[in-house]
């Protein structure tokens, strides 16, 4: 469950944005809003702007950061990270990305986060929440990664990592717990643009051909009030 998704200093932001769906002390609505242990969250929330004000990126800073958490402990120690930073600014353009997620797995809150840039992970940062204050389980600082005793299953690994790929998602190589409930939760972690949805059309056109979901969509389409009342798919 993502409580908070922070990006800086990639594609179009300068700047690190965040977008954190933790609900206020506002009780309207409340039937928009539900709860985790002491976390009360949004079931939606909204990013609206003018066209190329950076939502499509916001989307897109997403997917990135899975991706290399995903792919991280699989690249050779000579392949390149698969980030573009702010390239308006001659101090920008030259220094990492910012990445940061605050989430849950089974009630707990991790925070986990890296810096990064073409060639080399600068930082990366893993805390979990106890007793209301946040514990760091490890600090990866340059060229030194400091382990506390909370993240055992790192030590020994701060050699087997290369400059250029995540400790945590290493750790995970060597069958880390904590390391692969994280490394799950990306997994499961869905990013979904309504512009880039190409990938989609078979599950789209799969769900027009079964009854039971097809007359879901159109009772959907049918409250959006475009103007038509029922869908025919034609295989050609």
């Amino acid at each position: 469950m993502i409580i908070e998704f922070s990006v800086g200093n990639f594609l179009s932001f300068k700047d690190i944005k965040s977008l954190n769906i933790e609900a206020t002390s506002i009780t309207d609505f409340k039937d928009r809003v539900f709860s985790v242990g002491p976390h009360k969250l949004l079931r939606s929330a909204v990013l609206y702007g003018a066209n190329s004000s950076g939502k499509s990126n916001f989307l897109k800073a997403m997917s990135i950061m899975k991706r290399i958490v995903m792919t991280s402990a699989e690249k050779s120690s000579v392949s390149k990270n698969d980030v573009v930073p702010f390239l308006l600014n001659p101090i920008t353009e030259k220094e990492p990305s910012h990445f940061e997620v605050i989430f849950l797995i089974n009630g707990k809150r991790y925070r986990y986060g890296f810096e990064i840039d073409s060639i080399a992970i600068k930082a990366e940062w893993l805390f979990v929440l106890e007793n209301k204050k946040e514990k760091i389980l490890f600090l990866r600082e340059g060229d030194g990664i400091s382990i506390t005793d909370e993240f055992k299953e790192g030590d020994g690994l701060e050699e087997k990592t290369r400059d250029n790929a995540l400790f945590l998602s290493i750790v995970d190589q060597f069958n880390g717990q904590i390391s692969g409930e994280i490394l799950k939760w990306f997994n499961n972690w869905a990013t979904i643009s309504g512009l880039s949805h190409e990938d989609y059309r078979g599950v789209t056109f799969s769900l027009l051909e079964k009854k039971e979901s097809k007359s879901k969509l159109l009772s959907f389409l049918k409250d959006l009030d475009l103007g038509f009342d029922e869908l025919k798919l034609k295989k050609e």
